[in-house]
């Protein structure tokens, strides 16, 4: 088993992504664009009633998730301050993002991970403990997000990262530091939590291209243990 073998395991489900009675064309496009490389297939459509301008997703008629067109809009094309955050309670990631899961995407690019992964390190942040494995590809790129984590160990979060060893973090009592420079770690990104209840998910992907990356996220225990399992039994001693 790798973390490629794992993504290429994974079979995504697919999610439809209607958006009512649209009055900005270009919202629209942009919520194309954005989930184009993901198994969403976006739709317009409209009401003879109702209000203008919102977005529902849906698992076959399984309602998900909704939210207003501008408000996702804003999220997806990284205007919300998402990727600048410097705390938990400026991410608010909107619900239909949180609920695209269990789907696989190609070719994303970094705006796109970072948007990702704060959903999953948000999940970490609101659950006050639990264990949250996160793969940096170098160690240096921690550096910019340090503050986010340190409040990550302030919550009671064990916090576990791994990759090339270009920079020393700081030494806390909720940090463990992996550092391993081979190619699978320079390529993985992953944020992979281990909920001390309910709640357990992962982000898993691997860079195919020059800043594109293809994977998956998940709310499924199961394909979250597995990731987990693989990280601990080929990563476990801290270095």
């Amino acid at each position: 088993m790798t973390l490629s073998s794992i993504i290429d395991g994974v079979t995504g489900t697919g999610r439809t992504l209607r958006v009512y009675d649209p009055t900005n064309p270009d919202a629209v496009a942009a919520l194309e664009r954005h989930f184009e490389v993901q198994n969403v297939v976006v739709e317009e459509t409209t009401l003879p009633e109702g209000p203008e301008d919102f977005v529902v997703l849906q698992d076959g008629d399984e309602f998900l998730a909704a939210a207003d067109l501008e408000a996702l809009r804003r999220a997806v094309t990284f205007e919300s301050g998402l990727l600048d955050a410097t705390c938990f309670e400026e991410t608010q990631v909107p619900d239909v993002l949180k609920h695209v899961s269990d789907t696989t995407f190609t070719a994303y690019g970094k705006y796109r991970m970072i948007l990702a992964s704060r959903e999953i390190e948000e999940q970490a942040w609101r659950a006050d403990g639990g264990e949250l494995h996160s793969g940096f590809q170098h160690l240096s790129l921690l550096r910019d997000q340090w503050n986010l984590y340190e409040r990550l160990g302030d919550r009671g979060v064990d916090v576990h990262v791994y990759g090339t060893p270009d920079w020393q973090p700081p030494e806390t009592d909720w940090l463990t530091v992996h550092n391993h420079d081979n190619a699978e770690i320079r390529r993985a990104w992953f944020v992979v939590f281990d909920a001390p209840d309910d709640g357990d998910c992962a982000l898993l992907a691997e860079e195919r291209a020059p800043n594109e990356f293809s994977g998956f996220w998940t709310y499924d225990s199961s394909l979250t243990g597995d990731v987990l399992v693989y990280l601990r039994a080929e990563y476990g001693s801290a270095r």
